[in-house]
């Protein structure tokens, strides 16, 4: 996912469910400054979940987030 921002960002998120539990994976963002863009790539773990979200928080508790994806298990 291509990100671009103003404040420097904390973190990014992997937001999933199974149906019965939900799962977070953080990538630290703390490297980030001011006024920036980056190219993040993802693999996050989603064997067995039914949906995944994707979330990014800055420095000042601000926050953007995708609407939920439902996903299909490969037959």
């Amino acid at each position: 996912m291509k990100i671009d921002w103003t404040f420097p960002l904390r973190f990014a998120e992997v937001i999933s469910g199974d149906g019965r539990q939900v799962y977070r994976e953080r990538i630290d963002l703390a490297d980030t400054t001011p006024f920036g863009e980056r190219l993040l790539t993802l693999k996050p773990r989603l064997e067995g979940r039914k949906w995944a979200r994707l979330e990014v928080w800055d420095v000042a508790a601000n926050g953007a987030f995708t609407q939920p994806v439902w996903l299909e298990q490969a037959p």
